[in-house]
């Protein structure tokens, strides 16, 4: 039987060589379960020898920038926000984070859908900005490019002075063990403020981030009321997910047509 070490060397020479790999072709590859592929992959990445993505694994290189993230796995990301969209109730005051899902789900509101919507994604105020019914809200601060948001301490006080009755937060990972993370120790902060300022959270969280682990926490699971999923989220992360906030309303979103 091949030793975790080898396999794992055996993980690193297949993306340097190919580029890309997929789990499930590793997991045949090498004689083991495509969840010990999964934790092989996050280990990896955590250690900066590979980039995990939707189903595998590529090669590391710079992180993709905002426009990037945006402009990739469209049919998935609207999946996702058309669940998150049924969260909206009419007359709300709703909270949307910056991220590429929470921008694609600004693309499916309506104008009226909500009373107002505040953010700190000038991308996604941008594309609401055609509303006259829902009123927009920007919040200030220095704006960081590879969030695609405004962040610091002007930021944060118009959080903490803020009222919501519906947060949709962005997660960069949901630590299984730890709780929802991000890479960023300030973005963490306001994130932090976003779900303490609401009355009810929501996310929506694609595949690649389940069970992987980022540096700065900001919040625990049981803190989401409402968690959108993909379709073929593994069943062990969500029974594990549920285990660990048993309130939590997990719904997953419709299967993408190709």
């Amino acid at each position: 039987m091949q030793l975790a070490e080898e396999r794992r060397q055996s993980i690193v020479d297949a993306v340097e060589q190919d580029g890309r790999v997929l789990a499930a072709e590793l997991a045949q590859r090498l004689g083991t379960s495509e969840d010990t592929i999964r934790r092989d992959l996050r280990d990896l990445d955590a250690a900066g020898l590979l980039r995990r993505v939707h189903g595998g694994a590529v090669r590391r290189g710079p992180l993709p920038s905002f426009g990037e993230r945006a402009a990739s796995d469209l049919p998935r990301k609207a999946a996702l926000a058309q669940m998150l969209r049924d969260c909206v109730r009419p007359g709300d005051t709703v909270l949307i984070d910056a991220g590429s899902t929470n921008l694609a789900l600004a693309r499916l509101l309506e104008d009226g859908q909500a009373a107002t919507i505040v953010t700190n994604s000038p991308q996604l105020a941008l594309a609401l900005g055609e509303f006259r019914r829902t009123r927009i809200v920007l919040l200030g601060g220095t704006y960081a490019a590879a969030q695609g948001a405004v962040m610091g301490a002007r930021t944060l006080a118009e959080l903490q002075g803020l009222r919501a009755d519906l947060c949709i937060v962005g997660i960069c990972a949901i630590d299984l063990e730890r709780g929802l993370a991000t890479v960023d120790a300030e973005e963490a902060a306001i994130k932090a403020a976003m779900l303490a300022g609401s009355a009810r959270c929501a996310a929506a969280v694609l595949n690649e981030r389940l069970g992987d682990s980022a540096s700065f926490l900001f919040g625990r699971l049981a803190e989401l009321d409402h968690l959108v999923l993909e379709t073929d989220a593994p069943p062990d992360i969500i029974a594990r997910l549920r285990q660990t906030a048993p309130a939590l309303d997990i719904q997953l979103a419709a299967k993408v047509r190709s």
